[in-house]
């Protein structure tokens, strides 16, 4: 819930910073690897700077609208309170399809990239400080420095739905932001410009920006770490955690460019132990996707999709699990255009 409530928080205030400060230089090539906590044995990235090249994107999106638009806008606008705005959706839905072009997309999406170029949660599992798990989130956002977050932190307080407190830390400033409708705060800074850091705890923020650069990960984490590639739009990595015994680590990646993607590895101490995970895997995946698949099956234009996870299954050899996701991009492309 915590969670939630801030990254929604989050969302606004640097959408609005980057709305009242359109002409500011971008910071290029900020690592969010220097802010991560001591010991780092798992971490989370998303690509938003690759999926906004993505090719299936640019021409999936105007189609689903051309199909779909129409009827979810006048949906969405029988939940509007006010008159004038729930008739100018009303009149919007027709022309919706029009208006949301390959030619426009695709140029929004080149804006798009230094929006915000990634996102990355870095986690210590084995180590806590204080009771808390040692997490940072890093954003990638060029657009973002210091003085903004300053500038924008009296709208957050005047909105009444969040409490900030701020401390100088290293000469850093560092913010303590408690929503209203959280248990407790979360802690938020800009270390420089083009990168924004925040964590749970105040201890592992503070060590983290004290270290800039200077944490190191788990050594058995490295070798995982190092198979990130920038071509990936989702890399998921990390050693197993305590409450996972007989595993070893995993490694997960998902690319949506012309085509989508996708491989998880897991590596188990036998064979035996990799048997009962894949079977445990493919129990999970088939429930996760269930609703998708009969969604699928619904929708020809969806037929492609429906037929790639069907095919999806945790293979072992050894003591290694591996599960792998294909779709052709021109297959669905020609399915959605096919659809009436």
């Amino acid at each position: 819930m915590l969670m939630k409530c801030s990254m929604r928080l989050l969302t606004l205030a640097c959408a609005a910073m980057l709305l009242l400060n359109p002409a500011r230089s971008l910071a290029q090539g900020v690592s969010a690897d220097k802010y991560f906590p001591e010991g780092t044995d798992t971490v989370i990235q998303l690509n938003l700077n690759q999926l906004m090249g993505s090719k299936l994107l640019a021409k999936g999106i105007p189609l689903v609208v051309k199909k779909y638009g129409e009827n979810v806008m006048s949906m969405m606008a029988n939940f509007v309170p006010d008159d004038n705005v729930k008739k100018m959706m009303q009149d919007m839905a027709p022309e919706l399809k029009n208006h949301v072009t390959e030619e426009a997309v695709s140029r929004a999406m080149e804006a798009g990239k230094e929006a915000v170029r990634d996102f990355t949660v870095a986690i210590n599992s084995k180590e806590e400080v204080n009771g808390i798990p040692q997490l940072t989130i890093c954003m990638g956002i060029p657009a973002v420095n210091a003085a903004m977050v300053e500038q924008f932190v009296p709208m957050m307080q005047g909105s009444g739905q969040i409490e900030v407190k701020s401390e100088e830390i290293g000469g850093v400033t560092v913010f303590e932001m408690k929503p209203n409708t959280a248990p407790m705060a979360f802690y938020m800074a800009v270390p420089e410009d083009g990168m924004m850091v925040m964590s749970i705890s105040k201890d592992t923020l503070t060590k983290t920006i004290k270290n800039k650069g200077k944490n190191n990960v788990n050594p058995e984490f490295k070798a995982l770490l190092a198979q990130r590639k920038n071509s990936y739009t989702l890399f998921a990595a990390g050693l197993a955690p305590k409450n996972r015994p007989g595993e070893k680590h995993f490694v997960a990646t998902l690319t949506v460019d012309k085509d989508i993607n996708g491989n998880v590895n897991v590596e188990c101490e036998d064979a035996d132990k990799a048997k009962e995970k894949a079977k445990e895997a493919n129990e999970g995946f088939e429930g996760a996707v269930s609703t998708i698949m009969g969604f699928a099956d619904d929708h020809p234009e969806l037929k492609p999709l429906s037929e790639s996870l069907k095919k999806v299954k945790a293979e072992v050899t050894g003591s290694n699990v591996k599960m792998n996701l294909s779709v052709n991009g021109d297959d669905l492309i020609k399915a959605m255009k096919d659809a009436k």
